[in-house]
């Protein structure tokens, strides 16, 4: 694979991605039960509620446009796909790329896995993932006014309300603004950064701490004539969610998913302890800043010990981590020392495209803590598509 014409190869990879997704969105919308449309159905009309912001939409075009539930959720499920791939491709063109970089652009955990685990296509993490690159993007020019920071905070209080969980990603979006702000950690920098996130922190409260009653959830589903799924898991506490992770927890699942970070994480883990902090033409050493990014990627180890979804975890983890890399070289904060690193192997082209093939296609982690690593998931994603168009 020629560096030079990566752009290509990646718009190619991410329209096929696309129609992918476009196939196994109808198929969920087709599914009378289908999870990730019960999520995506969370609405205000029994008052307020965590996840409720995109229900509530989806309810209210409902009653201004001939469309319904189902048909105004698969649009908009296939916009939010399009606009994702969209950001992507510009975010990821036209940047210094090395092939231990076009190996963790093309990770199974990155943005091909919802194609190769299907369950987790549609989840409401794809709003962090476009809320990030937009947050990336906003802050990637040379001027930082107070107009970016209530974007900022826009922006994150929004997906807040879409999908809480990206409290648990907050350090991410946070390290963005103290990477671009050279580290300097003045009381003015402090304070904008506070009240940047403060509105997040009062939405999290609110939804952690107030809940639906019985009656009011019964008047939500009653407004849209469903409830299955994610509505009826509202209001399950935390200390429910936890006991169902340790029930299910084993050595042998524990260490597999150790191999998983290792294995899909080891591109970027070579190009990150491989890279250096510049900053105003001062030097900091390639341990500062693997150490950063460890220190911003620890806070995510939580959410494998409130829930069950290890595959959707380690995937949005390293989704941002590797949009966080990129932001760095886009903003040329970071230099890669290709020095002592031996890989002398990736210069021979067939080589490197059958270890591509193998480490991008060749296996995914499943989504939930005790199911096996799969193996070919897009050919048998392939293989599915052809079966059903045959029938």
């Amino acid at each position: 694979m020629k560096l030079e014409n990566f752009d290509n190869y990646f718009k190619l990879y991410l329209i096929t991605i696309f129609l992918f997704a476009n196939y196994f969105l109808i198929q969920k919308y087709n599914n009378p039960v289908e999870w990730t449309i019960s999520e995506w159905l969370i609405n205000y009309q029994g008052g307020f509620t965590r996840r409720g912001l995109i229900g509530e939409l989806v309810y209210q075009l409902h009653k201004i446009f001939p469309f319904t539930l189902r048909e105004i959720i698969l649009g908009l499920q296939i916009l939010t796909y399009f606009i994702y791939y969209i950001l992507v491709y510009f975010y990821l063109r036209k940047i210094n790329k090395n092939y231990l970089l076009i190996f963790a652009i093309f990770s199974p955990l990155f943005i091909i896995y919802p194609i190769a685990e299907v369950e987790v296509l549609a989840r409401k993490e794809i709003f962090v993932f476009i809320a990030f690159v937009l947050i990336s993007n906003l802050f990637s020019g040379q001027k930082i006014n107070n107009l970016k920071y209530i974007c900022f905070s826009i922006i994150l209080a929004t997906t807040t309300l879409i999908w809480e969980g990206v409290i648990i990603y907050l350090s991410f979006f946070i390290l963005i603004l103290v990477v671009k702000n050279n580290f300097l950690l003045s009381k003015i920098f402090l304070f904008k950064l506070f009240l940047s996130i403060l509105p997040v922190l009062i939405i999290f409260y609110f939804m952690f701490y107030f809940k639906l009653t019985p009656q009011e959830l019964k008047m939500m589903c009653g407004k849209i004539g469903e409830c299955y799924g994610a509505m009826t898991y509202l209001n399950n506490d935390l200390a429910s969610n936890i006991s169902e992770v340790k029930s299910k927890i084993k050595f042998e699942f524990i260490i597999r998913y150790i191999l998983i970070f290792l294995i899909g994480f080891l591109p970027l883990l070579l190009l990150i302890n491989k890279s250096e902090f510049f900053f105003k033409k001062k030097k900091y050493y390639n341990k500062r800043f693997f150490l950063v990014l460890s220190l911003t990627f620890l806070p995510t180890l939580f959410f494998f010990y409130i829930a069950q979804d290890w595959g959707r975890w380690i995937n949005i983890s390293y989704t941002l981590l590797l949009l966080t890399y990129v932001f760095c070289i886009k903003n040329k904060l970071i230099k890669f020392n290709k020095y002592n690193l031996n890989l002398k192997y990736l210069y021979n082209k067939k080589i490197v495209i059958l270890l591509l093939i193998i480490f991008s296609f060749g296996w995914s982690p499943k989504t939930l803590i005790n199911e096996d690593v799969g193996s070919i998931p897009i050919y048998r994603k392939a293989a599915i598509i052809f079966k059903n168009s045959l029938n």
